[in-house]
């Protein structure tokens, strides 16, 4: 990703962290929709189909190496999908890295207890043209978008543990 593109996700990742239009915590303004299947290869290898987590709670997690917001959700998100796995929490890392050496070595430094795929444009697309991250999508029971977290920090760590906990409490 060149400094233009970069720069780009900068300043419209300060815009929502500054309280603009789809920050943290929205609910999905329409019905909720249902989330866009994907198979995805994860890192490790194994394949990742969206739907093959029909009946849990998923936690979508757009993000990159560079951004430095991403990075410091991480430790967050590995703490919720250890805290929550057993009740039918799965967190999947969508990551939007170019340079797969980069991310590899980023994933060697860091500990991570839950899938990470790289995301095509085709799915980047499904889900609303993803231009500013971080963003994560919670995902109910029934595979239906209901909650949207636009940037990080500690609003948005209370709000996307909050929502998985009354996801998780809503009958499969």
């Amino acid at each position: 990703m060149n400094r233009l593109h970069r720069g780009a996700l900068v300043l419209l990742f300060a815009a929502a962290v500054a309280g603009g239009p789809g920050c943290s915590g929205d609910p999905v303004p329409e019905s909720p929709r249902i989330a866009p299947d994907f198979t995805l290869t994860a890192l490790d290898g194994e394949p990742v189909r969206l739907s093959d987590h029909r009946g849990r709670v998923v936690l979508l997690d757009f993000w990159a190496t560079w951004c430095a917001p991403c990075r410091v959700s991480i430790p967050h998100l590995v703490e919720l999908q250890e805290k929550y796995r057993g009740d039918g929490l799965v967190v999947i890392g969508m990551n939007m890295d170019h340079d797969q050496q980069e991310l590899e070595a980023f994933l060697r430094r860091q500990t991570i207890n839950y899938p990470v795929v790289a995301v095509t444009e085709e799915l980047r697309a499904a889900y609303g043209g993803v231009v500013s991250i971080p963003l994560a999508f919670a995902v109910d029971r029934k595979g239906h978008i209901r909650q949207r977290f636009l940037g990080y920090d500690r609003r948005v760590a209370k709000d996307m543990e909050q929502t998985i906990q009354t996801l998780l409490r809503e009958a499969p």
